[in-house]
């Protein structure tokens, strides 16, 4: 599944441990500078000072803001650590399907309309895969909505290790899925396609005391040759299913 890169605004960003005790030692740095820097000119204004008098000056400036400041910079940077993490993990759920860990319909769709209007202004190919586990409903029926889950995940797992890295992976919705391949041509989709089909049909998994095989209907449709947004071309993706379905399922479509 790809991930979205977060840009930054902040110079110094705070986006793990280590940033954190950076950033500390950084407020330290500062503050024991800052203390040098109103101290020595105090002393020297003062007029009689001896080497004692400096030396003690020096150490309790330097002192004072190393007990000070770094417990109290390491706490606000934790917390502030806290609230970045947080935002993720809100921005994650938003965006991911919580059973398969693919991308929810919602944003795959969003993100997929991103990538079609690209597409159709820079003149670059993007295809869409339209995924439907042949005979899924027999394995609810028989072993239980739990097993159903479990090989879910299992399935959505195939397909993501499957397609390649730039390419998003989101479940459309009970046992259907789909893929979103940028830069990528009818033919190229197509390969990918039964590529999947090949994964799902060759792997094997023990359910209930079952060995469970899993087939897949596949439509694809690319932008190329076609006019539309992405809800178009999912429309056509999903007319191409429906003809592998009713082919008798296991094979794969293109969008005419």
């Amino acid at each position: 599944m790809r991930t979205e890169d977060h840009k930054e605004t902040a110079r110094f960003a705070i986006r793990n441990k280590k940033d954190v005790v950076r950033a500390t030692v950084l407020v330290a740095m500062v503050s024991v500078l800052g203390s040098w820097v109103v101290t020595v000119p105090m002393l020297l204004l003062a007029g009689k000072y001896s080497l004692g008098d400096l030396g003690v000056g020096m150490l309790i400036s330097t002192m004072a803001p190393l007990l000070v400041a770094p417990p109290v910079a390491y706490k606000v940077f934790s917390l502030m650590l806290d609230l970045v993490d947080s935002r993720r993990e809100i921005q994650r759920l938003s965006r991911t399907d919580d059973l398969t860990q693919t991308y929810n319909r919602r944003y795959f769709m969003d993100m997929a309309r991103r990538e079609f209007s690209l597409a159709a202004r820079h003149g670059h190919p993007v295809s869409l895969l339209l995924i439907d586990l042949d005979g899924f409903k027999q394995i609810n029926d028989s072993l239980g909505h739990l097993a159903g889950d479990k090989a879910l995940y299992a399935c959505a797992d195939i397909i993501r290790r499957t397609t390649r890295r730039d390419d998003m992976v989101g479940r459309f919705g009970g046992d259907e899925f789909m893929v979103l391949a940028p830069y990528s041509d009818l033919e190229s989709a197509a390969s990918l396609a039964d590529r999947i089909r090949r994964a799902l049909v060759a792997t094997d998994l023990v359910l209930g005391g079952k060995v469970l095989s899993f087939g897949a209907s596949i439509g694809v449709v690319s932008n190329q040759g076609h006019e539309g947004d992405a809800d178009d071309l999912l429309r056509r993706a999903d007319q191409a299913l429906y003809r592998a379905k009713a082919s008798g399922g296991g094979r794969v479509e293109l969008a005419a």
